[in-house]
């Protein structure tokens, strides 16, 4: 017989201050920068991301764009 998963999803679980604190703390702490900018990414999931782009004043594709895996900072 075959075990069927779902897909997990981080944002799923970040529902509060603490817990999103505690998750970008430990994001944070891992030496490869792509976790961290993952863990933003589910952060803004969490929170909305149409809401993050707009008080930050960028459009939501470009949210997406900067906090996508393996995206290097341009200057």
């Amino acid at each position: 017989m075959k075990t069927a998963f779902s897909p997990f999803d981080a944002a799923d679980f970040l529902d509060n201050d603490e817990v999103i604190a505690a998750y970008l703390t430990e994001a944070l702490a891992d030496d490869n920068p792509d976790v961290f900018i993952a863990a933003l990414g589910d952060v803004a999931k969490a929170r909305g991301m149409s809401q993050i782009a707009k008080d930050a004043k960028l459009g939501r594709e470009s949210l997406y764009k900067a906090l996508a895996p393996r995206r290097q900072a341009a200057f």
